[in-house]
Formats: structure tokens, sequence, C-alpha cells
């Protein structure tokens, strides 16, 4: 049971079973160390109010390139985003307990700088309490900019008619807190108010190409342009082209292993929590998974979801090229955590993305 609890407008200082290996079960196999309302009024004040600090929503102005490069800008600096360390993301399914929801698997600095981006908030929130989860709910007002060049979206979210419209209509960017307080769940939907939305148009998307996750725009550059790597690093970062070889290496083999047929958006064999390979970024917010899965011989998986015979020398390969791509990883976000410091010490603007946990084992 969820229970609607407060609404709010923020105006101070931005003042489930499992989640694949266990992320939720703290908070699902032990009493709920419930928050009083004023400790959640207090996160969710700060929260949503630094989002709408930095993705401001402003009617008529939803979709404006401007607004939108800001706040992809500037959304790597907020710190009241308490992320866990792997979150899921997908429609509400408030119906379903969240281990029967189809939802698909982030590293939150990915999720962050690349989806979240393409939301504007308002700065208003309604509080809940799912019961069944022994989570809390913020729901903050949200507002999809539905009317981006393609490449600034992850991927052609208009592969499906229904999912472009859910993201085209969604209103509510809800976020679960398990007992530690972290962010586990982040989900969309549309039941909340649509008086700040301001003038709305749906949008036709181009034709979607069937399978065609990654194209090549009319002047020959490679799309989704967000999730590439010149979109997270700067680009005088030493580790750029060998990163690109790696990753190339690395996805030719995975394409061999036919890894991402199942790995991708329209989610061909069904899984309930999915995990995306299909473009640079996607890959880069997995690696750990991958080389993990890959070496224990749980993946690849057949149609079954039984474990898959491949050539071993193709096992060899992918793992070979999996750890060559996760150093150099790991390798361009070192010299961008350089940077960084370089930056504040000189009392220059930060340039370039955080790069976040790149590389990183969970």
């Amino acid at each position: 049971m969820i229970r609607i609890t407060k609404t709010a407008t923020c105006i101070n200082r931005f003042a489930a079973a499992a989640l694949i290996g266990g992320l939720l079960s703290g908070g699902n196999s032990q009493t709920a160390q419930a928050r009083t309302p004023e400790e959640l009024q207090q996160i969710a004040t700060e929260v949503v109010g630094d989002l709408a600090k930095t993705c401001p929503h402003i009617p008529g102005k939803l979709n404006d390139a401007d607004a939108f490069k800001a706040c992809a800008a500037k959304l790597a600096q907020i710190k009241s985003l308490p992320f866990a360390p792997a979150i899921l993301w997908g429609g509400d399914q408030a119906q379903l307990r969240v281990r029967d929801r189809n939802l698909t698997r982030f590293r939150p600095d990915v999720f962050r700088d690349t989806y979240m981006p393409m939301l504007a908030f308002t700065g208003k929130f309604t509080l809940a309490r799912d019961d069944r989860e022994n989570m809390d709910i913020i729901r903050a007002e949200a507002y999809f900019r539905n009317d981006l060049p393609a490449g600034d979206y992850p991927y052609p979210f208009w592969h499906s008619d229904a999912k472009w419209s859910a993201y085209e209509t969604m209103n509510t960017m809800s976020f679960y807190l398990d007992n530690s307080g972290r962010i586990v769940v982040v989900t969309r939907g549309n039941t909340g108010s649509e008086q700040a939305r301001g003038t709305y148009g749906h949008v036709a998307r181009p034709a979607f190409v069937k399978d065609r996750w990654v194209w090549q725009d009319a002047s020959g550059g490679t799309q989704p342009q967000v999730m590439l790597f010149a979109s997270r690093y700067r680009s005088n970062n030493p580790s750029l082209p060998r990163l690109d070889v790696a990753y190339r290496a690395f996805a030719d083999n995975m394409r061999e292993a036919s890894c991402v047929s199942c790995h991708a958006p329209n989610n061909s064999q069904g899984a309930k929590k999915l995990i995306l390979l299909q473009t640079p970024l996607h890959a880069a917010g997995e690696i750990d998974w991958v080389i993990q899965s890959v070496d224990s011989k749980k993946m690849p998986e057949d149609e079954k979801g039984l474990q898959a015979e491949i050539d071993p020398k193709l096992r060899e390969a992918i793992l070979r090229t999996a750890r060559a791509f996760r150093d150099e990883l790991r390798a361009a976000d070192a010299w961008e955590a350089r940077q960084r410091r370089t930056d504040v010490q000189g009392g220059s603007a930060l340039a370039g993305r955080d790069p976040g946990q790149s590389g990183q084992s969970r």
C-alpha cells in the first residue's frame, strides 16, 4: 500500500524486493526505521529544490537548447542526490512490487548525466510511503523535454509509440528511499498535475529504424551524441583515443556473442531488470558487471535464460577486451579528477562532466 502524506513547494535552500543482487534487501528483510515527517520533508526540500534550481521548468522554454545544456552541465555538481551504488529506473507500475516491475538498472552517474537532463523541475513535490517495500517516496513535479535533437536522448524512445507517449506525458519523477536514505529506485509517471506544464504539443519523431540504437547523422557523426565519450570527457583528455579503440574492440566481441541483441532497449528477452549495453556510456556503466558475469559464465544466456555455450576463445576475447576497456575508463576518469582539482585550486570554473565512478567496482 502506498500512502500520500504531504504536498510541498520548495522555497528554501535546496534547503523493494531485490535490486539486482540485493540492493533493496536491507529495506525489506527488516522492520523499517521510519523517518519522521520532518526528516523526510527536509530531504525532499533539499533534493527537489536543488533540481529546480539546476534544471528549472520555465513555461514556454521546456525545449530551449541553452536551458537543456545548462541543466546537463550543472547536474554533476549536485551533492544532495543520495543515490545508491546502482539504481532502477522505469515507469511507475505502482500496482506491482519492485521485484515484479519492468525496470532498467543504471550506475547513478550515467543516469544522472544522460537521463535526468531530459526533465525540468518546478520545485513542487508530494511525499508518500510504500508500506509493502518499507520505502519513503519523494514525488517531484517534472516535465519531459520532448523536442530536443534526436542525439540528445540516450536512445530513441520513439522505437515504441507507447514509451514515447509515456515520456511525453510524464509529469512526475519519483525517488524511492531505502532505510539508509539512499535513492534506490526512480520512476516516471503521469498522475501528477499538468497545471505548471504550459502549452503541450505532441512531437512526432523521425521513424525508428529497427534495432538501430546507434546511427550516423547527415554529417556522418555518430548518434546519440549524448552517449559518446566526447560528451563526458574533455577534448584534451589523453585517454580518449585509447578509450575509443578499447571500446570498439570490446563492442565487436559483444556483437559476435550476440550480447547487445539482449541488452538493448526493446528488451527482446523480456528481462524484469534490464541492463543496457548498446552505447559507449551504457557499456561503461556496466563494465564491472560484464566482466564478473562473463568470467563466472553466468553470461551470456540463451533465449530460455540458460547459460549459453560460446567458443572459449570468444569468451576469453570478451574478458580481455572488457578489462582493457575498464582500465582505459579508469585512466580517463583519473585524469578528469586531477583536472577538476586543478580547476578548484586555480579558481576557474569546472569544465566537463563529473565522471563519477566509471570503471570502479561496486
